[in-house]
């Protein structure tokens, strides 16, 4: 596996820990409204665990096929927001930025 791989796979991780740790403020950045303590589990796991754990698991397998999986899972939220840029007309520099960051992630797994 690539040094391109394994940053992506670190971003992801560098990415969820904020999640994990402090998910009022991320969902805060990220335009949600955290109603209770089920929000609050839901902003850890997903925003969390998710990225720590898909992260973690690229780095542990070490393979080009685990980087890949992780890649196409950031392609996919690039495409995502892509269409809501076009069909939600959510064209702000949020998104824009989600759009690079997104894209720089997927290319650096995808790529590998």
């Amino acid at each position: 596996m690539s040094t391109a791989a394994y940053l992506g796979a670190a971003i992801s991780i560098a990415a969820g820990i904020p999640g994990l740790l402090w998910p009022r403020p991320v969902s805060r950045v990220i335009g949600l409204h955290i109603p209770g303590r089920l929000g609050l589990s839901e902003v850890r796991a997903t925003y969390g665990g998710l990225f720590i754990g898909a992260g973690l698991a690229v780095i542990l397998i070490g393979n080009r096929d685990a980087a890949l999986v992780l890649g196409a899972s950031w392609a996919g939220a690039f495409l995502a927001r892509a269409v809501s840029f076009v069909i939600d007309r959510s064209r702000t520099k949020e998104n824009i930025a989600g759009l690079a960051i997104e894209a720089t992630i997927a290319l650096l797994l995808l790529l590998s």
